[in-house]
């Protein structure tokens, strides 16, 4: 089962500074949390992350998971090239009561790690082997991002983030699930309001959706 894990102001430590401790941080980055990197060295791209204060970096030398003590983390990446290393962090860390992940070794994970199509930033599509293997699934991921990227178009996303808008905005004015829900879909028929977005005037597709709400809040009285 894929899930997507809230990290909004989470906790994460990513133990190890190679290449697969930086490749967590690369896809942890935007995702709100709270990132520690633990490691005995540290990269060019993650002392830069550290200097514009996106992470947290603290230099310690990986031998235990005695690393780990002092933290309350919702998340744990085991990213050293140490196997058996990693295991004990993903042991201590779920005494602690973090989801763990160990690179490349799914039995001592809680999850395995999609290959990860973006698009535009608010759409992602996921391609998961079950941590059987992490190499196909970017193999499949590159060659399944060239289509979605032609058929996705930027009003698809831009409807994105209009429908987190106008759910912000009904949340306290329509009182049932079932409104606000019909709502939301009245906004994606509305040609109106999808003119404007492929027009891209953007402001003038929110207050269009005000307006339209308030038309709604005044059939449910």
């Amino acid at each position: 089962m894929i899930v997507d894990l809230n990290l909004k102001d989470k906790h994460v430590l990513v133990i190890g500074g190679g290449t697969e401790g930086t490749r967590k941080v690369n896809a942890l980055l935007g995702q709100g949390c709270r990132i520690t990197v633990i490691s005995n060295r540290f990269n060019k791209y993650l002392r830069d992350q550290q200097e514009a204060g996106k992470i947290e970096t603290v230099k310690a030398k990986l031998s235990d998971a005695g690393i780990l003590d002092g933290y309350s983390p919702f998340l744990v990446l085991a990213s050293t090239d140490d196997k058996e290393l990693n295991r004990k962090l993903c042991q201590q860390g779920r005494k602690m009561g973090a989801f763990v992940y160990s690179v490349d070794d799914p039995p001592y994970s809680d999850f395995s790690y999609a290959s990860v199509i973006n698009i535009e930033g608010v759409m992602q599509v996921a391609i998961s082997t079950s941590g059987k293997s992490p190499i196909m699934a970017r193999q499949v991921r590159i060659r399944a991002e060239r289509v979605l990227k032609r058929i996705i178009k930027k009003s698809d996303a831009e409807n994105v983030k209009l429908q987190e808008f106008a759910r912000n905005a009904a949340r306290p004015k329509l009182k049932t699930v079932g409104q606000r829900k019909e709502f939301l879909y009245s906004l994606i028929k509305d040609d109106n309001i999808q003119n404007l977005i492929k027009e891209e005037r953007i402001e003038d597709a929110k207050s269009a959706t005000l307006e339209l709400l308030q038309e709604w809040v005044k059939k449910s009285k």
